[in-house]
């Protein structure tokens, strides 16, 4: 006997520590040669091995401990002081899990944050991994200080009103940050897209998108800064997203066209459409009897979605349809009108 207790609990108590230290060792071979086989990105992988570490091997140990300390038969004081230690630990513990655990998956929405263009989000997800962090240590130490038999109440409604304070004095700052989180989220526009702001009446490239404001390259030249709460309630027309550019226009042509040039009309503006490079898709019908002239509709999907490469190819194919026309003596219409005068003599009205 020893301290009242038998000698083999004692040995019983150091082997639960070994089988701990040889457990933890083993798991963190498996890790190894998993991250191995399976390459990870450097940030995840950084991240899962700290996991493998401190973490996994405080719960073992901590474990081990409570099994061991189990086996002893301790005074009441002594075993309530103990179980309240241990459950304090057991707490902190968990949180520092729950904290690497939010590590982990902020790397992973890191890595793909790294594969986007936009710096919106590699700017915030530092800032929203402490935030939560800090949050979930909050609550931790008001869980360890309950389990320690202080009340919180009282400390709770202490934070209650100095965060509506902080909140009511920050609200224009905290509505543009949230607004921030909920353009990353929907993610409706990225730096460089073309865009339009039909109810801001504005119109222009995003140059930046920052926690507070959105920067915005007008078309005159200006650069504009809208907040983040306003770009969250707004209607975004995303332009860069589009596939295709439509452009649709009208070719008349002159009344006394006769039918078969009709048709050689109709023939021409389908095989230019169809053989330029830039169509994505097309149409072409005499749609109608016009004042002046017989109208035919045209519609064209252009797969150029920028701006400057849309305007060439509308260049190329308008004067490729202007030299057809020319060669097969299509006329275009123009706008015209014929007076007709009555009770007028004709040699009178000939001569008018």
């Amino acid at each position: 006997m020893l301290f009242g207790n038998p000698v083999w609990k004692y040995g019983a108590f150091f082997g639960l520590i070994l089988l701990a230290v040889v457990v933890h060792a083993a798991l963190r071979w498996v890790g190894e040669r998993f991250l191995r086989m399976r390459p990870l990105p450097e940030g995840i992988a950084k991240v899962i091995r700290g996991l493998l570490r401190r973490p996994l091997g405080g719960v073992l140990y901590l474990l081990a401990l409570w099994a061991g300390v189990n086996l002893f038969v301790l005074p009441e004081a002594a075993a309530g002081v103990v179980r309240g230690v241990f459950v304090a630990a057991f707490t902190v513990l968990f949180i520092y899990i729950v904290t690497k655990i939010t590590d982990l998956l902020f790397s992973i929405w890191r890595e793909r944050a790294r594969r986007t263009e936009t710096r919106l989000d590699d700017q915030v997800i530092p800032i929203l991994s402490r935030v939560i962090k800090i949050f979930i240590w909050a609550i931790g130490v008001l869980l360890i200080l309950q389990n320690l038999g202080y009340n919180v109440t009282s400390l709770l409604a202490g934070l209650g009103i100095g965060g509506l304070a902080v909140a009511l004095a920050a609200q224009e700052t905290l509505s543009n940050f949230i607004g921030a989180l909920a353009i990353l989220v929907d993610r409706p526009c990225e730096v460089g897209d073309r865009v339009d702001f039909d109810q801001l009446g504005i119109k222009g490239t995003i140059e930046a998108i920052g926690l507070r404001s959105t920067r915005v390259r007008t078309l005159d030249g200006t650069l504009v800064s809208i907040p983040n709460r306003t770009m969250a309630n707004t209607v975004i027309n995303n332009v860069a997203k589009r596939p295709t550019i439509k452009n649709q226009f009208v070719i008349g042509i002159v009344y006394d066209t006769p039918y078969e040039k009709i048709l050689e009309a109709l023939r021409i503006l389908r095989e230019i459409l169809a053989n330029h490079p830039s169509t994505a898709n097309y149409r072409a019908y005499f749609k109608e009897y016009g004042p002046y002239s017989l109208n035919i509709e045209v519609v064209h999907w252009c797969k150029y979605t920028d701006w400057e490469e849309f305007l060439k190819a509308t260049e190329e194919i308008n004067l490729e349809i202007k030299r057809r026309f020319e060669e097969a003596e299509i006329e275009f219409a123009f706008p015209t009108q014929t007076v007709q005068l009555v009770g007028v003599p004709p040699a009178m009205a000939k001569g008018a």
